[in-house]
């Protein structure tokens, strides 16, 4: 008689109201945990991408960077700032200068020419 109540206790055991709560619990505190381990998968997923988007452009300038260097380290580049901050030239080179009222006289006529109708434009153009 005494086997018979301990096979008995086992079932009853899994069949109880207790039981179920306590495993409904559990499977809430699980299913919880899933829940949580899934938003901070999520979370470092897209920092990864943001990461790696970040990468790209830091490599992009990087690259941009290095070409500006060697840019700069050039002859032409050397020699154009030469010519342009210390006023240097080459031999047999001459050097001219203009003066600022012609720029700005070149400047004015042009100004005067986008004012004009398309007609006078093309009068002008085929008669002066």
């Amino acid at each position: 008689m005494l086997i018979r109540r301990n096979k008995k206790i086992f079932p009853d055991l899994i069949f109880s109201k207790f039981f179920l709560v306590f495993c409904l619990f559990l499977f809430l505190f699980i299913l919880g945990g899933l829940a949580k381990g899934s938003v901070r998968n999520y979370r470092i997923d897209s920092d990864i991408v943001l990461l790696q988007d970040e990468i790209a452009h830091l490599n992009k300038q990087n690259r941009d960077f290095e070409e500006l260097v060697k840019y700069l380290k050039t002859d032409t580049f050397i020699e154009q700032e030469a010519k342009l901050k210390l006023g240097l030239k080459k031999e047999n080179e001459n050097l001219v200068i203009i003066p600022n009222s012609e720029i700005l006289a070149s400047e004015e006529n042009k100004v005067v020419e986008e004012n004009k109708s398309n007609p006078e434009k093309w009068w002008a153009y085929f008669f002066n």
